[in-house]
């Protein structure tokens, strides 16, 4: 019984807290814009994948671009305003297809490929026996970091 009762006063204290802070105008929201606009270099995103050996892998990644419009366009990188800095790179890796999205937003692709080589298990009779492995296997990675360069005023 005391366990419920424990569990309730959490439950309600919690309840509380949430009330009063949506009644202060206070309750926290996710994602918000700066009420400012940026200057200068900003980070707006950090990404990551892996790929064990012998295997690769590709993944899509959509970044909003906060205050687009005061984007700094003389800076020339991957995109018009836009700087990539490679994190993390061994074995296969590549950051590919940048474009800008018609709401503001960019997408493109990381790419990584463990090392070593496949080796097929034996066949008797035709049968295959046991199963495959990878000779010197090695982890593959692409990281990367994606700054905004924004004018000053």
């Amino acid at each position: 019984m005391k366990n419920n009762l424990v569990n309730f006063d959490t439950l309600l204290s919690t309840t509380v807290s949430l009330l009063i802070c949506f009644i202060l105008g206070s309750a926290p929201s996710l994602a918000q814009e700066p009420s400012s606009p940026p200057t200068g270099r900003v980070k707006i995103a950090s990404n990551f994948v892996q790929a064990n050996g012998c295997h690769e892998t590709s993944q899509q990644f959509v970044t909003k671009v906060p205050f687009n419009e005061r984007l700094d366009r003389s800076y020339r990188g991957i995109l018009d305003g836009i700087e990539v800095v490679e994190t993390t790179g061994n074995n296969g890796h590549a950051f590919r297809n940048f474009t800008w999205n018609a709401d503001g937003t960019i997408s493109y692709q990381l790419y990584a490929k463990g090392a070593g080589t496949w080796i097929n298990p034996p066949k008797a009779f035709g049968v295959t026996v046991g199963g495959g492995y990878c000779h010197r296997a090695e982890g593959g990675s692409q990281g990367v970091e994606i700054y905004a360069h924004y004018m000053v005023e």
